[in-house]
């Protein structure tokens, strides 16, 4: 779920147009994405209050820490310094600790050192130049750029990043927004393995000095930086969180997980009937639980380490997993019917009925494939009835009708 947070105060920033040439300028880092961006993606924090759904450990630090303005104000880790060419100035309002967050303490969480946080992986032998993509919410030249790379040996999880942690790599003076965007070509040193941070400048050329900070996290493969193992290819891929907790759940609401191909083709189709016993999360776990047990091969959810996804007790920490780096995972939570599947079965005993997927009714060969008319058939806590001849699963359509929950 996308959330968009508006604000307008009009007359000062017409104040502030008559009293000063510089604009506001907004964007961050799109690719290799930005901590910030990344957060505010992955959701989770505008509900529970606590941070428990944030999904990734560090943004849920971060949240901790700092709340929630962060991911609202995700274009705008920015700072004015206005003797900005002097870069004894720029270290002295950006003190060591504070680069990731452009020393505003509404945004320190970002600062934090984890080991958590989502890194996009480079592989230097296919990638010796980084295509740094600059999402410009708000262009606006004249300005330059400066690019920062943390030197072989800085571990980043082990402390806030510090100025003299970095090498600058690249940089380059004005450059012309396309399409909304600034794109850069970064050399990268070839002889890199392991974590790092890319640590990006965009100084615009004013009388204010406003500048934006941000920072990218980093895995560097198929360099040659000495003995560090090389990591087996991945086998599985991450396609984002499991479930946004922010999504109000009742008995009767059916969730539908869908796995599609590069080409639109789907390759997974199937749905749930969530029951008042469920609530509030123990769906997603029966949920995730089977999908891990039928379509393992496929599809997996839970919390990769070392190349295996294993189920957190810890739900918000769940993501998608997929064998094959081109499919792409939707899961829909949908309104079910306006009164909940009611507990009293009224004359129907529940254990008399088959549990699915042991059909009633046999095809030609005998084997249990389908049901009829009246058949009774119990999935996931609740008893069901057939509407006509179906071999869908039990609540997943207008084929079956709901008696209890039990």
């Amino acid at each position: 779920m996308n959330h968009v947070i508006t604000h307008s105060r009009r007359l000062l920033a017409i104040a502030t147009l008559l009293a000063s040439p510089a604009l506001l300028a907004h964007g961050y880092v799109e690719y290799p994405k930005a901590r910030q961006q990344i957060c505010k993606e992955d959701g989770g924090y505008w509900w529970p209050a606590d941070g428990s759904g944030v999904p990734n450990l560090a943004c849920r630090a971060a949240f901790q820490q700092s709340g929630g303005y962060m991911y609202t104000q995700h274009h705008e880790f920015a700072i004015n310094i206005r003797d900005y060419h002097n870069m004894a100035a720029v270290r002295a309002a950006i003190p060591n600790g504070t680069l990731c967050a452009a020393n505003d303490d509404r945004k320190a969480g970002m600062n934090i050192a984890s080991g958590h946080w989502q890194k996009t992986e480079i592989n230097l032998a296919q990638t010796p130049v980084l295509p740094v993509r600059f999402r410009a919410t708000t262009p606006h030249n004249p300005s330059f750029w400066q690019f920062y790379l943390t030197k072989p040996g800085i571990d980043p999880a082990a402390r806030p990043l510090h100025w003299e942690d970095l090498d600058l790599i690249y940089e380059t003076g004005n450059t012309p927004a396309e399409a909304g965007y600034y794109l850069f070509d970064v050399p990268l040193p070839a002889d890199r393995s392991g974590p790092a941070i890319l640590y990006t400048r965009w100084q615009r050329n004013d009388v204010v000095g406003e500048g934006f900070y941000n920072c990218s996290d980093l895995l560097f493969t198929g360099g040659g930086g000495g003995t560090d193992p090389v990591d087996p290819p991945p086998s599985w891929f991450d396609k984002g969180a499991f479930v946004d907790l922010q999504i109000p759940v009742a008995a009767g609401d059916s969730a539908q997980l869908r796995v599609f191909d590069s080409q639109g083709q789907e390759l997974l189709d199937q749905s749930w009937t969530i029951t008042a016993a469920q609530l509030p999360q123990q769906w997603a776990f029966d949920l995730a639980n089977e999908v891990n047990a039928q379509h393992g091969s496929l599809i997996q959810i839970g919390v990769l380490s070392n190349n295996s996804v294993q189920l957190s007790p810890d739900l918000a920490s769940n993501r998608f997993f997929v064998s094959d780096n081109s499919y792409f995972v939707n899961l829909d939570i949908r309104a079910g019917e306006t009164d909940p599947i009611p507990d009293d079965c009224q004359g129907h005993d529940p254990a008399t009925a088959p549990a699915y997927p042991n059909w009633p009714q046999n095809d030609w060969a005998g084997n249990p494939s389908h049901a009829v008319n009246g058949d009774l058939m119990q999935y996931q806590q609740v008893l069901y009835r057939a509407n006509w001849w179906t071999q869908s699963t039990p609540g997943s359509d207008e084929s079956w009708t709901s008696i209890c929950s039990f």
